[in-house]
């Protein structure tokens, strides 16, 4: 037998052969707690919904801390999703919105095969909402409360696979900060092997509630007592290493059954993780066969000081890896590594218990195209069955394709967006609303060519009676960028954005709470889009580190503030030294600040830089608001 069918034979669920049929119905884990079925007034308020015009809401499948999960349908292609709902009083802070679009869009980047993928996210009925693939299984508390500890043999790849998902996010700057048990769902290969994903990357950063507002004081007490490392605690900042601690803890409850740390308060569990020094596992519990190798893995991920961790989820992964090779034997001697037989049989085995009525991002991209392919088919097919024959089929495959300049109803659903060219004005009414409490939406489309990224600004001119609102995403108007930032009467911008590939753009109204849609058929408004030089210019999404735009000694950078909550980052390209660093602006209520955490004042200022280090531009919580906040960063010897 060789090392890969050994763990292929190893990480076998004997409980589940013996309870679960592959006609069962789908078990699914609430994404962050343990599933409470039972449904509030508030809950069921969002049952037979559409949201966002694309998902209707089915039922209840979980609840958390964090908000409630549904079942949702994706109307145009017959999918099933999750839909996860945080709590209300999460969307009345603007800054926790803002922190929410950032990290969302962040998460969204995520394919690992072992992280919970997120579709989509956006705001409805007054709530924040994420949209991610719907996952049949358990969470792992729920397992190890079923099974018990876990044996190494089995424990080690499910490890090794939550490495991968953190290596991942971690390489895109994406810290996960509350790492446990309920955060990881195990579901199952066609051969009854365990298959972890991990989920809600980033979401604890937003539970913020109450929390102090201050940039230096906002990483206080994010994540759970059991498992939460000492710089997490302290408040101090957070970075890889912050996870592995994480990973350490889980992994010593995983085969022990028992917390690392425990304690009659959170406080007292709090204090064990800062002075207490981590108990071994197979000490802990000598009677579970643990091999001694695997405390070092284990002691060296929970050591208090970061720098004496493992310093990266691939390290931590091998690590692991080289153990299994030395404590699990086969019958043959022959040795793989873990990392083979997952990549290998085991994942294609996940792939297939996918079942075809589940979203994927495959579909999303599938729908996409075939939105495409069907538009040029029926406009093929009638202009040939009217007389136009070869050559007119032709020409209408090859001449450019037709823009409006003013807008066209119904054109409030992506699939019949309005198609516009950058560069030319286009007018539009947000006229007669959808529903009692649906204003009109008006979409729009620009059909740049895929795998040619490129940098936009978009601009949409204010109407008289009511509140504007302009979204910017991809193709299907997912993962979307929206600005609300101006009054009654103003327009809205978003500026020097990154886009590679169809741009659609949503025009559409805040409506207060309580308030009827307005219809407004008589003023028009008026859209821009404008494609601009990438160079001398933020590019935005700026605002994690993974995404900072880099700045050079010598080189002067423009940029926006679109709105209140807007976080533009830098990064130093040049030598340590010292600079002299000047920042111009239109708004005197703007901020920044580099690795020192001193806030600046616009002006000019002599400061010590080392290569690397992030610089940060924000408007003050308190300043006025003020629509297109420009700024220049200028770094000169």
């Amino acid at each position: 037998m060789t090392r890969a069918s050994a763990l292929e034979h190893a990480v076998v669920d004997p409980s589940l052969a013996e309870t679960e049929s592959p006609d069962a119905p789908p078990e699914t884990a609430d994404p962050g707690r343990q599933i409470d079925r039972r449904l509030s007034d508030s809950n069921q308020t969002w049952l037979g919904k559409v949201v966002d015009g694309r998902y209707r809401v089915l039922d209840v499948i979980g609840r958390g801390g964090m908000g409630v999960v549904y079942r949702v349908e994706h109307l145009r292609m017959g999918k099933m999703a999750a839909m996860k709902v945080l709590h209300r009083d999460l969307a009345q802070d603007p800054e926790i919105i803002a922190r929410f679009e950032r990290e969302a869009a962040a998460v969204s980047r995520l394919n690992h095969p072992h992280t919970v993928q997120v579709f989509d996210f956006g705001a409805a009925q007054g709530a924040l909402y994420l949209i991610m693939e719907l996952i049949r299984g358990q969470d792992l508390a729920r397992v190890i409360e079923r099974d018990g500890p876990m044996p190494w043999s089995r424990a080690a790849p499910l490890c090794v696979q939550i490495c991968g998902a953190l290596h991942e996010a971690h390489e895109l700057g994406i810290v996960h900060r509350d790492l446990k048990p309920e955060n990881v769902l195990i579901t199952r290969t066609t051969g009854g092997r365990d298959y972890a994903k991990v989920l809600d990357f980033g979401l604890a950063k937003l539970d913020q509630r109450g929390a102090p507002k201050r940039e230096t004081e906002r990483q206080a007490i994010v994540g759970t007592p059991y498992f939460m490392a000492p710089e997490q605690i302290r408040g101090d900042d957070v970075d890889a290493r912050t996870d592995i601690y994480s990973l350490g803890a889980l992994m010593f409850e995983l085969m022990t059954g028992e917390h690392l740390y425990s304690g009659s308060t959170a406080v007292g569990v709090l204090t064990k993780h800062l002075t207490a020094d981590p108990a071994a596992p197979s000490m802990r519990a000598p009677k579970l066969g643990i091999p001694p190798a695997v405390d070092h893995l284990v002691r060296k991920a929970l050591a208090r000081d970061p720098a004496k961790r493992w310093q990266t989820a691939a390290q931590f992964a091998e690590a692991i890896e080289e153990v299994y090779g030395e404590t699990v034997a086969d019958t043959t001697g022959t040795r793989t590594s873990v990392a083979r037989a997952l990549r290998g049989r085991q994942h294609a085995e996940e792939v297939a218990t996918e079942s075809d009525l589940r979203l994927r991002r495959s579909d999303i991209d599938s729908y996409e195209a075939s939105i495409k392919r069907r538009r040029w088919s029926m406009f093929a097919v009638m202009f040939l069955l009217f007389g136009g024959g070869v050559a007119g089929a032709a020409y209408l495959l090859t001449r450019p394709p037709v823009t409006l300049g003013a807008e066209r109803e119904a054109n409030d659903d992506p699939e019949v967006a309005n198609r516009i060219a950058a560069g030319s004005p286009v007018t539009g009414h947000l006229g007669k609303r959808r529903s009692a409490t649906e204003g009109d939406r008006d979409l729009f489309r620009v059909e740049f060519p895929s795998g040619e990224r490129r940098v936009v600004s978009v601009t949409v001119s204010g109407l008289p009676n009511l509140d504007v609102t302009l979204a910017v995403g991809d193709r299907l108007g997912t993962r979307a960028q929206t600005a609300d930032e101006g009054r009654i009467g103003e327009g809205e911008a978003l500026h020097r954005r990154s886009i590679d590939g169809p741009l659609t753009i949503t025009i559409g109204q805040n409506v207060v709470r309580g308030a009827l849609p307005v219809e407004n058929v008589s003023d028009t408004y008026t859209l821009l889009v404008i494609e601009e030089a990438a160079k001398g210019g933020e590019i935005e999404p700026n605002g994690i580190e993974a995404d900072a735009n880099a700045i050079a000694p010598g080189e002067t950078l423009r940029g926006y503030l679109d709105h209140t909550t807007d976080l533009d980052l830098l990064r130093f390209n040049g030598n340590d030294g010292t600079y002299t660093v000047t920042l111009t602006t239109n708004n005197p209520a703007t901020i920044w600040q580099t690795g020192d955490g001193m806030l600046r004042t616009p002006g000019v200022a002599s400061i010590a830089l080392k290569r690397g280090e992030i610089l940060k531009i924000q408007r003050t919580p308190k300043g006025t608001p003020k629509r297109d906040t420009t700024w220049a960063f200028d770094i000169k010897r």
